[in-house]
């Protein structure tokens, strides 16, 4: 009874995490409003031709990778180095490491007025470099705490036996630990990925310039004061959501074993 309990109890929780996105892929192929069944009554792919064909979409595409690639060149390497001092040193503000954890907790609309008017100042405000760093710093604090439970995966005795043959912390850090720590560094990967290339908020609070959208904030642009192009709006969602989700699926393992500190085949 219990293990019944259990599978219509996972396929409940299924069932609500997949039929909005199935009513979405659903309502990109349909040509106009259409209620009833999940299958529509005529298939059209006129919505995603509508927005592959203009140049602004691969605009709004390169513009989210940038900033996606750009904040994983910031992110992982000093989330390596502070997850390995946190994991190795002794310091004053050890034991206050926890948290970081509760950084990523905060909404991020509580810091956009600070955040805003310190880019501003900087002179990154409505640039590409602004959404990056502050990506990066909304990332960091987990990804920290996630590569410094898995720095402690790795043995003492290498990291001694490198010291021994002459080498520095730094190339330490390149030669023994991240060859280790590698599938931790592609749990943050796709953590980060994921987390940027969705991310709405920032883009819409510090860019206004049209030619730096992203595609999260191009999405809106379908939502009108008197109209709103449900199937553009569906098409240019499931664009969006493609290639974080090809990352997840190509990098799983990977992921999986870097978020409970395995090793991989």
């Amino acid at each position: 009874m219990k293990r019944k309990l259990h599978w219509l109890l996972m396929a409940l929780f299924c069932g609500v995490a997949v039929l909005p996105i199935l009513w979405g892929i659903r309502t990109s192929l349909t040509p106009g409003p259409e209620a009833g069944s999940l299958v529509p009554s005529k298939v059209t792919w006129e919505h995603y031709r509508k927005i592959i064909s203009q140049g602004r979409f691969y605009r709004y595409a390169a513009n989210s990778a940038i900033v996606t690639i750009g904040s994983l060149i910031v992110v992982a390497p000093l989330s390596l180095a502070a997850g390995y001092a946190l994991a190795r040193f002794r310091f004053w503000g050890r034991k206050v490491a926890p948290l970081l954890l509760a950084f990523p907790l905060l909404p991020a609309i509580t810091f956009l007025v600070p955040l805003s008017r310190y880019l501003n100042v900087l002179g990154l405000y409505d640039s590409l470099p602004a959404l990056i760093l502050s990506n990066s710093a909304f990332c960091i604090p987990f990804c920290v705490w996630m590569m410094r439970n898995f720095v402690h995966t790795v043995p003492r005795s290498l990291e001694e036996a490198g010291l021994l043959d002459g080498c520095t912390r730094l190339s330490l850090l390149w030669r023994i630990v991240l060859p280790c720590a590698f599938p931790g560094l592609m749990a943050v990967t796709v953590f980060v990925f994921v987390q940027v290339w969705n991310n709405f908020i920032f883009a819409y609070a510090l860019t206004t310039n049209q030619a730096l959208q992203v595609l999260p904030k191009a999405v809106v642009g379908f939502i009108g004061s008197w109209r709103t192009d449900w199937g553009g709006l569906m098409a240019m969602g499931v664009l969006t959501l493609l290639p974080p989700v090809i990352v997840f699926q190509s990098l799983q393992k990977w992921f999986v074993a870097g978020m409970y500190g395995l090793g991989t085949k």
